[in-house]
């Protein structure tokens, strides 16, 4: 069983990886489009959708397996299934776009160049989609924390 604080430190460590690219991004450091850059995107994504997940139950063992793995997709129709997820406006776009990016993330292509154009979103966009989930996933994590034992 994991410890009550554990996916809210998760979101968190997800919401560290998405600054430190906004961090890249804002400051033209050298390479600010490239596979690094969203390598630390996708991460962030991996890490608010899972302790949303651990927050409704599924074990991070589940999680960590080939089921989920690193797919964004799956873990972003998983989530899909709380009401917290299907209440969001705009919910099939933001899924068209973490779709594009985890075809690229769970290939580990961000970190060992398997193809040569990569099709995915500006990075403006991934951060403001990211802000949107995360806000819910704050709000989850907390009332996790929060929570009495039963």
């Amino acid at each position: 069983m994991i410890k009550k604080e554990y996916p809210y430190r998760l979101w968190k460590l997800g919401k560290d990886f998405k600054r430190y690219a906004e961090l890249i991004f804002k400051n033209k450091i050298n390479g600010a489009g490239s596979r690094p850059l969203y390598f630390m995107i996708g991460h962030s994504f991996e890490l608010i959708l899972k302790s949303f997940l651990l927050t409704k139950g599924i074990e991070l063992k589940t999680l960590k397996k080939n089921r989920y793995g690193h797919n964004l997709l799956k873990l972003f129709k998983l989530a899909m299934k709380y009401k917290e997820f299907q209440e969001i406006p705009g919910i099939k776009e933001i899924e068209s776009r973490v779709d594009s990016l985890s075809a690229y993330y769970e290939a580990k292509d961000f970190e060992y160049i398997e193809t040569g154009i990569m099709f995915v979103k500006h990075p403006k966009v991934l951060f403001e989609d990211f802000d949107f989930l995360s806000k819910i996933c704050e709000k989850t994590c907390e009332a996790f924390i929060n929570k009495k034992q039963s």
